[in-house]
């Protein structure tokens, strides 16, 4: 049955790809080339980085520069991980100085001991270079966050 599923999935996809429909966004067509580093820790709360983030605040992080990551990179890739958050939410991560996104970075509940995440995160031109926020149904709540980079793009 479930391939079944999965031949119908591909057969109703291929006009649409054949077509170009499904075409990558033009950021990821501009010819970025992507640099692998050894993972490293680029921020953590818990040990420093203006420690708890709060619900509701934005926390802004520097990563050019950091963890080999050089002045020139465009974009990031990154392992996102919250830790002990006090209320079910999502934490998201944008580029510094740009408008809140409308998708989650990760989500996760309450009592979470740690939950991670990857992802490609797109760094503004200055520094600080990302922003991240703490989003709750009450507006409450408080966590850690860590940011281990893995890799960035330029």
């Amino acid at each position: 049955m479930r391939n079944r599923r999965l031949v119908s999935a591909l057969a109703l996809a291929l006009p649409f790809v054949a077509a170009g429909v499904f075409s990558r966004p033009a950021e990821a067509q501009t010819g970025l080339q992507y640099f692998a580093v050894t993972p490293c820790r680029a921020a953590d709360t818990r040990t420093g980085n203006g420690g708890t983030i709060q619900a509701s605040i934005f926390r802004a992080f520097t990563i050019k520069g950091v963890c080999g990551v050089p002045g020139t990179a465009k974009a990031v890739s990154l392992n996102l991980t919250i830790v002990s958050p006090t209320a079910d939410g999502f934490f998201s991560v944008w580029p510094y100085g740009g408008a809140f996104p409308v998708v989650s970075t990760i989500n996760f509940v309450a009592g979470d001991p740690a939950i991670a995440n990857g992802a490609i995160v797109p760094l503004a031109v200055g520094t600080p270079d990302l922003y991240g926020g703490y989003g709750t149904a009450t507006g409450t709540g408080q966590t850690q966050a860590v940011l281990d980079v893995t890799g960035y793009f330029q």
